[in-house]
């Protein structure tokens, strides 16, 4: 008779550094690690891809007899393979080269030009899954992730039944999730929890109702209470239905998409969700030991501050640091290092980030086009949609002295150098779930132009705002060209006034909206973002959902 383990296994379609084509990745690989660090008992699932880092990969085991599914008429073997991820995360590979021995994560151009099979693939990612739990031992939750995770709740129900294990002990979330609990627990008619994060609700993983007969699922599945949605498969709105929790990535992406606004036609089944209390907003962090500014071996200066952790206010220092990181960069890149009438150096706009339309990047490029004579460089990483792509690149050719683009691809050492570089750090989202992007710009010591957003909301302290404490950047109302020309005019003014840091740096200024960039500078810097916060919330939602 099967049995319970003491674990959460975290299911989805990549993991940073193994494969990584976005947020997820960095979330599947870091929160888990957290959550190790607490003593929770994790272990991640993805697919076994062909670009999967093999250094990143310890003790992969093979001895797993085959599994299959059948996919309408045909029948497709796959395997599974475990072992331990960066050296002490325990995975699972689901294995099945025709799916996804491929180089891309979701498509090309970042998963914009989608596979057209991408339904079987991530239908395959969730039978191989419940096919793992019965040769490993059944978790006691099953968190997913995003549409490709969205299959996940169904085959779970599917195999193992709807009844949801409930641990009848008490102790806290720690004791019953480190191994404490009787492993005698049984499976039998018995499913794990199962937790579903939503990452960005523009990407719900939608197909023709007729291609619902091939993924291997019972009929009883193709309806409105689980991944029927007006004519065609949802795959992310059935794992919403099916699933026993819901979260966001940030407390105010999470009200956002109750709202038409942002629902994309799911925001009727998200309010239900928030009223019957099973939809929750918990931000995301970022890893502090890899992001950090002092010990990152991926830049060309690292910050030179003995002080461990934060409450670094030596803004000299960073100065210094920007500075040298700034000549650095631009040797790599051949971009001069340009000055100001009166001899100061221009301030540097960076952007890490895929180039499509809801990251607000076409209309940061439409403001610096009709800005002839703007008085920043800026330097642009990112991959999407082949005419922002192109903009991008027409900019950096038409204003060769100032602007630098590296388009078509991510560039994982290229974008530690912008983040160390930068001064100013743009992200004019029209809407953003989290983003992590400006987390490690401010940990770097990036002031931050944004849309006023999801995350960037819940992260960006505003310097428009007289009552903000430690203002860390400015949240954009209108992310059109004029609105986004706006913020950084007034990021620029800031800068060229002057950087001398006052005593106060750090601590709420007069209700008058003046700043300095030393203490923005300073205040960016010492925002705190790391996991732990956040794994102790997940830990007491997991605790929640099984007792």
């Amino acid at each position: 008779m099967s049995e319970f383990n003491n674990e959460i296994w975290f299911v989805g379609a990549e993991m940073s550094p193994l494969v990584k084509a976005g947020g997820l990745g960095d979330v599947m690989g870091s929160l888990p690690k957290f959550l190790l660090r607490a003593g929770i008992n994790v272990r991640v699932v993805i697919p076994y891809y062909k670009n999967i880092i093999p250094k990143n990969l310890l003790d992969i085991r093979e001895t797993y007899p085959a599994g299959r599914v059948n996919f309408g008429e045909i029948p497709f073997e796959f395997g599974i393979k475990t072992g331990f991820a960066m050296g002490d995360i325990p995975i699972v590979l689901i294995e099945q080269n025709h799916f996804f021995n491929r180089e891309e994560v979701y498509g090309t151009h970042g998963g914009v030009c989608a596979y057209k099979d991408n339904l079987w693939r991530y239908a395959m990612l969730a039978h191989g899954t419940a096919y793992a739990m019965k040769i490993l031992g059944m978790p006691l939750v099953v968190h997913t992730h995003d549409w490709s995770g969205g299959f996940v709740p169904a085959v779970i129900r599917q195999t193992f039944g709807d009844k949801k294990v409930s641990v009848n002990v008490s102790g806290s979330a720690e004791g019953i999730l480190s191994g404490k609990l009787s492993r005698s627990v049984s499976a039998k008619g018995l499913r794990p929890a199962i937790a579903f994060t939503i990452h960005n609700l523009g990407y719900q993983g939608v197909y023709g109702l007729d291609d619902f007969y091939d993924i291997g699922l019972d009929f009883k599945y193709n309806s409105s209470d689980a991944y029927e949605h007006f004519g065609t498969i949802n795959s992310l709105k059935g794992g919403i239905k099916l699933s026993d929790i819901v979260t966001t990535v940030s407390p105010t992406y999470a009200q956002e998409i109750t709202d038409s606004r942002f629902g994309f036609g799911l925001d009727g089944e998200l309010k239900n969700l928030r009223n019957t209390g099973r939809l929750r907003g918990i931000l995301n962090g970022i890893d502090l030991d890899y992001w950090n500014p002092k010990t990152d071996k991926l830049i060309n200066y690292n910050l030179n501050i003995k002080n461990d952790g934060y409450g670094i206010k030596d803004y000299a220092e960073w100065k210094k640091f920007k500075l040298n990181n700034k000549k650095a960069l631009f040797s790599e890149i051949s971009l001069p290092l340009k000055k100001d009438k009166d001899g100061k150096i221009l301030p540097l706009i960076g952007v890490v980030s895929r180039l499509t339309e809801e990251k607000g990047i076409n209309e940061f490029l439409d403001a610096l086009f009709n800005w002839n004579d703007f008085p920043f460089q800026a330097v642009i990483l990112g991959s999407g949609k082949d005419y922002i792509e192109g903009k991008a690149n027409y900019l950096a050719e038409v204003f060769k002295d100032k602007v630098f683009a590296q388009t078509g691809k991510y560039d994982e050492a290229l974008s530690h150098k912008i983040y160390a570089a930068s001064d100013i750090f743009v992200m004019p989202s029209k809407f953003e779930p989290c983003g992590l992007s400006q987390m490690i710009a401010m940990r770097y010591g990036c002031v931050i132009a944004a849309g006023d957003t999801g995350g960037l909301h819940d992260t960006v302290s505003d310097i428009t705002n007289p009552d903000a404490k430690n203002p860390s950047g400015i949240l954009i109302q209108y992310t059109d060209p004029n609105g986004i020309a706006w913020a950084l005019n007034s990021l620029y003014n800031i800068y060229a006034s002057g950087e001398e840091s006052s005593k106060s740096a750090g601590k709420e200024k007069e209700k008058n909206g003046n700043r300095k960039w030393s203490d923005i500078v300073i205040n960016s810097a010492n925002k705190h973002f790391g996991w732990e916060d956040s794994a102790k919330v997940y830990e007491d939602l997991y605790y929640d959902i099984i007792k």
